[in-house]
C-alpha cells in the first residue's frame, strides 16, 4: 500500500494513511511525503506507535534533529535519556507522575500554550516539527489538551499590498526566555543562557518550495529591531491576531499512536489546557531549518 493522503484544509492541513513510518521509508514514499509537506504544512499521521529512536530516526528523513533546549544543563535531569528529544509532558523526571504547581519542568511547558512557532529563538531556526503521543488525558471541563494551528501563509495573504511591503525587511528579536518571563519563570540556568542567546529573524519569511510568504512571529518575538519597544510589540501582537483568527485556525485532539508534523516556517501553534491531574505525555522531535538544501542533494 503506498502513502495516501487526504486534504483536510487545503495548503494547510492533511491526513497521511498507508505508510507504517517505524520502519524505513521507501524513496518513492519519502518522495510522496515531500510533496505532501510542500503542499500543506501540517500533516497528520495515525496509528504509529514509536520507541524514541524509530521517531528520531523518521525525523531524520527532514533534516537535522536540533538538541532539546533543556539538555544542555547538567543541574536538570531529563526522563528522556536522546538528547533529540523534547519532553512535551506534565511528567516528573523522578517519579514518572503528574507534575502541579511551580515545579520547573511544569512551568517551562506552559510557555507551550502561547502561540509560538518552535525554535524561532535558534540559528538556524526550527524547521519541521514532530509531534508524538504517547498518553493522552481524558477530555473535561478544561478541555483535552488538544493542538491548535493557526497558518502564517495566510495571515500574510490577508494583508494589504501595501502592508505586506511595510513589513518587508524588518526584523524581531526572538528570545526562549523572552517568552517563558510573560508567564513568570525566569529560571533558566547560567549553561542555559550561554546556550540560547536573543536571535535576529525576519519578520517575512518565503517558503522555498512553494515561494509563499508567511508573517513569522510567535510568543518568542520580543520586540522589532530598529522600532520603539511598544510600536513593535503591538505590531507584532497584530499579526499573532491576524494569524488565529477564530474559524481560520485548525484544532488536533490527540489519540495514542498520532504523530503530527508541521512546518515551522509557516505555521504557529499552541498547546490547550486540560486535567493535570491525568498524564499527557508527548514527545517532540525538531528539525534545524536547512531541509531544503538537504533535499536538493538527496534528489540528485
Amino acid at each position: 500500500m503506498s502513502v495516501v493522503v487526504q486534504t483536510i484544509r487545503p495548503g494547510f492541513v492533511a491526513e497521511i494513511d498507508g505508510i507504517d513510518i517505524s520502519r524505513p521509508i521507501d524513496p518513492a514514499d519519502l518522495d510522496a511525503l515531500w510533496q505532501a509537506s510542500d503542499e500543506h504544512a501540517i500533516l497528520v499521521f495515525h496509528r504509529q506507535h514509536l520507541t524514541d529512536a524509530q521517531q528520531i530516526a523518521f525525523t531524520e528523513n527532514f533534516g537535522r534533529p536540533e538538541r532539546y533546549v533543556f539538555s544542555y544543563s547538567k543541574q536538570v535531569k531529563l526522563r528522556l535519556q536522546r538528547p533529540e528529544m523534547a519532553d512535551v509532558s506534565n511528567l516528573d523526571a523522578e517519579t514518572g507522575q503528574p507534575q502541579t504547581g511551580n515545579a520547573r519542568h511544569r512551568m517551562v511547558n506552559l510557555g507551550n500554550r502561547l502561540w509560538h512557532t518552535d525554535s524561532s529563538f535558534r540559528l538556524p531556526r526550527g524547521g519541521f516539527s514532530l509531534l508524538h503521543a504517547h498518553a493522552v488525558p481524558p477530555a473535561g471541563p478544561r478541555g483535552g489538551g488538544e493542538t491548535e494551528f493557526a497558518d502564517t501563509c495566510a495571515a500574510y495573504e490577508a494583508l494589504t499590498p501595501e502592508r505586506q511591503a511595510m513589513l518587508e525587511g524588518l526584523q524581531a528579536e526572538h528570545s526562549l526566555m523572552y517568552s517563558r518571563a510573560l508567564l513568570g519563570f525566569t529560571d533558566f540556568k547560567p549553561e542555559e543562557r550561554a546556550a540560547l542567546p536573543p536571535v535576529v529573524q525576519p519578520l517575512v519569511n518565503t517558503h522555498p518550495p512553494t515561494g509563499r510568504k508567511s508573517v513569522y512571529v510567535a510568543s518568542h518575538a520580543s520586540h522589532i529591531t530598529g522600532m520603539d519597544i511598544a510600536d513593535g510589540r503591538l505590531m507584532l501582537m497584530e499579526l499573532i491576531e491576524l494569524a488565529t483568527r477564530a474559524g481560520t485556525t485548525h484544532r488536533h485532539t490527540w489519540r495514542v499512536g498520532d504523530l503530527v508534523m508541521w512546518d515551522n516556517r509557516r505555521s504557529l501553534h499552541r498547546g490547550l489546557p486540560f486535567d493535570e491531574r491525568f498524564p499527557r505525555d508527548m514527545r517532540r522531535v525538531t528539525t534545524s531549518d536547512g531541509t531544503e538544501p538537504m533535499r536538493v542533494r538527496r534528489a540528485a
